[in-house]
């Protein structure tokens, strides 16, 4: 066993002499040569690049509220020898440049930083061979007030398809309303809070989301990220036995109704269906909200012998309501 052992690193170290010998020396050190040069040559040569440089908003009264987006970055194009270049990406070169919010401020909610004044505290962090090309933005603007606010609620802004048989019952918001800042003529024309646009399709269970709040110019919301719930339900289809309601009868006239009371169809969420007032013994569902009348009027213009039924109001959630026969019979009789 030690045998084997002493002969396999005979047999390594032998490898490992005709690998390092005087020529693969003489290899690496020319390639490292050449690497050298062609470093130095690419260095030379002259690039344009993207630099990037903070911005800061600086001296903001503790009263005021910044109610935008300032830019906290901005992006410019240079021009310089590939070194110098180099010693802008690597180096910690660039300082935040610091605006005042007193200089550009107006007094009225409004300030305009001018891309001029940006270009100049950049020149100013540049050598002296270094040009600078652009400047990928313009104006920058910023909204401000004194603190007024309000609250409104939060609203979605989007579509819902649901799965089949399925309904969107319930959109619940966590916090259901959001504190909204900006100048008062702006603050009085916000109503409420939109989420950014939601497409969401073959809804069948209830979903929990994160959901942005939509941006206006000048106004800023608080939270301005909030919880949103979408409680899907099952439809289904029910009847209930309505009386049926006339109007416009004269009051010497008495119209009567037959069949006095009618069946309407409709759907409705089985979770709604279940608050819908019953009869204690009988279960069925009580017309309560429901509203079916006939107009003693369009009797008298149409002469028929049927009179048209409609459907005057329904309970909150009913869809598609729809009377079982969409005439009755009649009889007038005078007082």
């Amino acid at each position: 066993m030690s045998f084997g052992l002493t002969e396999a690193y005979s047999t390594c170290r032998n490898f490992l002499r005709k690998i390092i010998s005087k020529e693969f020396l003489i290899f690496l050190f020319f390639l490292f040569l050449s690497g050298s040069f062609w470093l130095i040559l690419t260095l030379n040569e002259t690039y344009e690049h993207e630099i990037t440089v903070q911005l800061q908003l600086v001296n903001v009264p503790q009263n005021a509220v910044i109610t935008s987006d300032v830019s906290d970055t901005v992006h410019a194009v240079v021009r310089d020898k590939g070194y110098t270049i180099a010693n802008y990406l690597y180096g910690d070169h660039f300082v935040p440049i610091r605006l005042s919010f007193q200089q550009y401020a107006d007094g009225k909610g409004h300030g305009v930083i001018p891309i001029a004044d940006i270009q100049k505290y950049i020149l100013q962090q540049l050598y002296n061979s270094t040009k600078l090309v652009s400047i990928k933005s313009d104006d920058i603007e910023f909204y401000y007030n004194y603190g007024e606010r309000k609250k409104v609620p939060v609203k979605l802004l989007g579509s819902v398809n649901m799965g089949n048989t399925y309904y969107l019952a319930h959109t619940q918001f966590s916090p259901d309303s959001v504190t909204v800042f900006a100048a008062p003529k702006q603050l009085d024309s916000i109503r409420a809070a939109y989420t950014v646009r939601q497409n969401i399709n073959g809804l069948s269970e209830p979903k929990t989301m994160k959901v942005a709040l939509s941006k206006i110019r000048g106004a800023k919301f608080e939270p301005s990220v909030v919880t949103m719930t979408l409680f899907p339900d099952v439809l289904t289809e029910e009847v209930v036995e309505v009386p049926i309601e006339a109007i416009n009868v004269p009051k010497d006239k008495v119209l009567r109704i037959f069949p006095p009371k009618i069946g309407v169809k409709f759907v409705i969420g089985v979770n709604q269906l279940r608050h819908m007032p019953k009869d204690e013994v009988t279960k069925a569902l009580l017309p309560n909200g429901f509203r079916i009348y006939v107009d003693y009027k369009e009797i008298e213009r149409s002469g028929s012998d049927h009179c048209h039924v409609y459907i005057g109001a329904t309970p909150p959630n009913v869809r598609k309501p729809m009377p079982v026969t969409d005439e009755v019979d009649y009889l007038i009789e005078t007082r």
